[in-house]
């Protein structure tokens, strides 16, 4: 794999259906034999055998962190302390300057193998609580 000059962005819209779609961007890269997914901004990690199985586990898990922030009602919170904004009901991201700083960010600029970039679409309900 080479290397490739990315955005670190992940952003939600509200569509007026009571739900937010995401444009998820993850890293797939090589450690010590495994694939690694490594999201930073929601600081996600997963691994696998191969490419793919690390890009299903990945969507596991953000699925599932979704679906456990929704059920506990901490989801903003989450996004709160992962640095995300809410500025006019829309969701953005934390600056790549604060992302930049995270070890596992230079662990993936730096992984001699290169990375790969994917970009998946989610939802995930639009109940933002008053205090947002």
């Amino acid at each position: 794999m080479k290397k490739k000059i990315v955005n670190l962005a992940t952003t939600a819209i509200e569509d007026g259906k009571n739900e937010y779609r995401f444009s998820i961007d993850f890293y797939v890269y090589q450690k010590a034999g495994k694939h690694v997914a490594y999201c930073p901004s929601l600081d996600l990690t997963t691994t696998g055998s191969d490419f793919n199985s690390t890009v299903g586990n990945f969507c596991e898990c953000f699925q599932l962190y979704v679906e456990c922030c929704v059920e506990q009602g901490t989801l903003w919170d989450d996004l709160k302390l992962h640095g995300w904004r809410l500025i006019n009901r829309e969701w953005h991201t934390p600056s790549i300057k604060s992302l930049i700083k995270k070890p596992e960010v230079k662990e993936l600029f730096d992984s001699p193998n290169g990375f790969e970039k994917i970009v998946i679409p989610a939802r995930i309900p639009a109940r933002i609580p008053a205090n947002a």
